[in-house]
C-alpha cells in the first residue's frame, strides 16, 4: 500500500503596523473558511503587525496552487491599501 503524504509551508509576512495585518486578515479570511478544492487547506493567524499562514496539501501541484493564490490576493491588497493611502 502506498503512504500518504502531505505538503506543508509556512508563509510569514510581516505588515507595517498591526492594524494593517488586521485589515488584511479580514479580507483573506472568507477565503479560509470554504475549502476551494479538497485537495488543499490554509489557515491565517495575526501576531501583532505579523501574518503567518499555514498551508496544507495532498500534493505539491495543489501547494504550489494555494500558495500562488494568497500571494495574488496579498499582491492585489498591497496596491488597494497603497491607492488609498494616496488618497487620505
Amino acid at each position: 500500500m502506498k503512504g500518504v503524504w502531505r505538503r506543508f509551508a509556512k508563509l510569514k509576512l510581516e505588515l507595517p503596523s498591526e492594524k494593517e495585518a488586521e485589515i488584511f486578515l479580514k479580507s483573506l479570511k472568507p477565503e479560509t473558511e470554504t475549502l476551494a478544492t479538497p485537495r488543499s487547506n490554509v489557515w491565517i493567524e495575526q501576531d501583532g503587525s505579523l501574518l503567518i499562514f499555514h498551508f496544507e496539501a495532498n500534493d505539491t501541484t495543489a501547494l504550489r496552487a494555494s500558495l500562488n493564490s494568497y500571494l495574488r490576493w496579498l499582491h492585489m491588497l498591497k496596491e488597494i491599501h497603497e491607492i488609498l493611502d494616496m488618497r487620505s
